[in-house]
């Protein structure tokens, strides 16, 4: 697999993590070249408003060989299927959603008033054991890349019978191996 962390030191919206960061349209104008087939929205949600993350975390990962299909998901199949190296941190967003200050959050009260995700998360189909940079393993056929908020606030939801939508928008990737 060809590493891509070159790539996204390219991508870095100028800017980032600064009070004054490159507009989101201005920034796809310069990326689109570099990887023609994501989609604007995986473009904008994942690698523009999570650069560094994506860069710490995925950059490992060949983003030239990846392709992705929107998907349609139930409820049941995205909790039974999807899982996260990061699963201690889908779980404590779970509980969170409790909280009286969380429900105040914008996310929590679209997701909440909608039954479902603003945007749709990413997710990674993996057919065999990778590794993470931090060295945590990947082994379940669908690991998140991006979305853990909305992940841990659906389990939440789901978990306390809230207003779940049946089926929810997920951006499945997967990398072809050369």
């Amino acid at each position: 697999m060809i590493r891509s962390d070159r790539l996204l030191y390219e991508l870095a919206p100028e800017g980032y993590g600064e009070r004054y960061c490159e507009p989101v349209e201005q920034w796809l104008t310069r990326a689109q070249p570099y990887l023609p087939h994501f989609p604007e929205e995986v473009l904008e949600q994942w690698i523009y408003r999570h650069w560094k993350g994506v860069l710490c975390h995925w950059g490992w990962l060949d983003f030239r060989a990846m392709s992705f299909s929107k998907q349609y998901w139930s409820t049941e199949r995205i909790l039974s299927q999807v899982s996260s190296p990061y699963q201690d941190v889908v779980e404590k967003l779970a509980r969170r959603m409790s909280n009286p200050l969380f429900q105040q959050s914008w996310l929590v009260q679209r997701m909440q008033s909608d039954g479902t995700w603003p945007v749709a998360p990413i997710i990674l189909h993996c057919d065999g054991r990778f590794m993470t940079a931090e060295g945590r393993e990947l082994n379940a056929p669908y690991h998140l890349l991006e979305g853990h908020h909305r992940l841990g606030y659906l389990t939440a939801m789901a978990a306390q019978e809230i207003n779940v939508l049946r089926e929810h928008a997920l951006w499945v990737v997967k990398i072809s191996v050369h």
